[in-house]
């Protein structure tokens, strides 16, 4: 099995495995303790034993059902699509975090088992307890087993006492592993430099996107973009300046879709909007309403810098049609974007 698999595994195995590894615990004990007091506690004051089976069931199987969720949340608890704009982190940052995730899950499977081992002996003594009660002949004998079960009692409350202080400390150290994934998911989705979406999370919602406009059978429209003669600005200005342009044009064309639209950097000087719900005349009207806006725009290198002039870019818009993939949407609009470049640029093509 491999390494991943292996987390993935485990992930899957420890939330059922706490919760019925504490269900079981509790009841035995329980049970026990039930047979116990029923068999001798009519001649023994009441109090010398304290509610074995509501205290142990109690706090065993919550106990067990509290760290459950925890790992359950911290197996699937994450943000379907985070939106803070941050830096692109190496895969390797995200490998660190998840053998962080894997010992710190081995630990404290290692920390229920020797709880759940502490449970199995104060059962253990509540059986012996009730042999003896059964064989116990006066009123003495009986009070002595009472001190023996108070007793035992006292060990397993300082026991569960030591064991919440570990899943207490357990729960802090998975939550910030938690948080430490979630960052690293987040930052992965945006472009460091324009704040768009990353090409990789464009894929993915791409094909999320066209697979449910199939069942729905809704709109879903594709705009890829692709600044003219960027090459040159970069030649003429420098890189500093080019990068500014890239991210005062995601900008104005952030201003231009609607929440559920995905606008992606594709490549390079080269963007992508996928338009969920939007049909390609309407697709149209968003594509040349940028254009427009772009054009209209005077740009300068820097804040008392030369100016650079117009700066235009060219668009190709495709509708999604019956029974089309991903890729095919993608090539049609692709298409659509060297039709308007061979035209001329500074136009949409559809």
């Amino acid at each position: 099995m491999s390494q991943s698999s292996a987390r993935a595994w485990t992930l899957q195995l420890v939330p059922p495995a706490m919760a019925g590894l504490a269900l079981i615990s509790s009841f035995t004990a329980a049970s026990y303790l039930r047979d116990a007091i029923a068999l001798r506690f009519p001649d023994v004051t009441v109090l010398a034993i304290p509610a074995y089976d509501f205290v142990v069931a109690f706090l065993l199987f919550t106990s067990g059902i509290f760290v459950t969720l925890a790992f359950q949340s911290l197996a699937c608890g994450r943000p379907l699509l985070p939106h803070g704009i941050a830096r692109a982190l190496c895969a390797e940052e995200a490998e660190v975090s998840g053998e962080r995730l894997h010992a710190h899950l081995g630990a404290s499977l290692q920390a229920l088992e020797a709880h759940t081992k502490s449970a199995g002996r104060f059962a253990d003594s509540l059986s012996e307890g009730q042999s003896r009660l059964k064989m116990a002949e006066d009123a003495a004998r009986v009070r002595s087993i009472a001190k023996f079960l108070a007793g035992e009692n006292d060990k397993m409350q300082r026991a569960n006492a030591a064991y919440q202080r570990q899943l207490t400390d357990a729960t802090r150290q998975l939550n910030i592993l938690r948080n430490e994934l979630s960052r690293v998911r987040s930052e992965n989705e945006r472009d460091a430099l324009t704040g768009a979406y990353s090409r990789g999370h464009f894929d993915k919602m791409l094909t999320t996107l066209v697979k449910a406009a199939h069942q729905d059978s809704s709109d879903l429209s594709l705009l890829m973009v692709d600044i003219d003669h960027f090459k040159r600005i970069n030649d003429n200005f420098g890189h500093v300046v080019g990068d500014d342009l890239l991210q005062k044009y995601v900008q104005l064309m952030m201003h231009n879709v609607k929440g559920k639209d995905c606008l992606a950097r594709y490549g390079g000087e080269e963007f992508a909007i996928i338009m969920p719900t939007t049909s390609l005349q309407s697709a149209v009207i968003v594509a040349e309403q940028i254009r427009q806006k772009l054009e209209a725009t005077k740009w300068k290198a820097g804040k008392d810098g030369a100016m650079i002039g117009a700066v235009t870019a060219s668009f190709g818009v495709a509708q999604l049609q019956p029974d089309e993939t991903p890729h095919d949407l993608i090539e049609r609009a692709d298409q659509k974007l060297y039709a308007s470049k061979n035209a001329g640029r500074n136009r949409v093509s559809r």
